[in-house]
């Protein structure tokens, strides 16, 4: 039990877990999706850049929190994110 406690604690964050300390900048490839939204907008500054025929999402952390992202279109799929802004280190 306690080997699977261990392997639990050390596991790779979720997929869909974005960590980003504030004034710092991560990307995330989204493919073709164009748009954005957040449910708290406040702690990021985000936008969406095409770098050879594929979109990248960047995010920079603005003040610490946690948010959910959904990033596509309306009229199909999106990918959601939990976006989690940290305090410097």
């Amino acid at each position: 039990m306690l080997a699977l406690w261990c392997a639990i604690a050390h596991a790779e964050p979720a997929p869909n877990r974005i960590e980003v300390e504030v004034g710092k900048t991560v990307e995330k490839s989204v493919g073709t999706l164009r748009t954005y939204f957040c449910d708290n907008p406040s702690l990021i500054s985000a936008q969406l850049v095409t770098r050879g025929g594929a979109n990248v999402w960047v995010i920079t952390g603005v003040k610490p929190g946690t948010t959910q992202c959904r990033v596509g279109e309306s009229f199909r799929p999106a990918l959601v994110f939990d976006v989690v802004v940290t305090e410097p280190q």
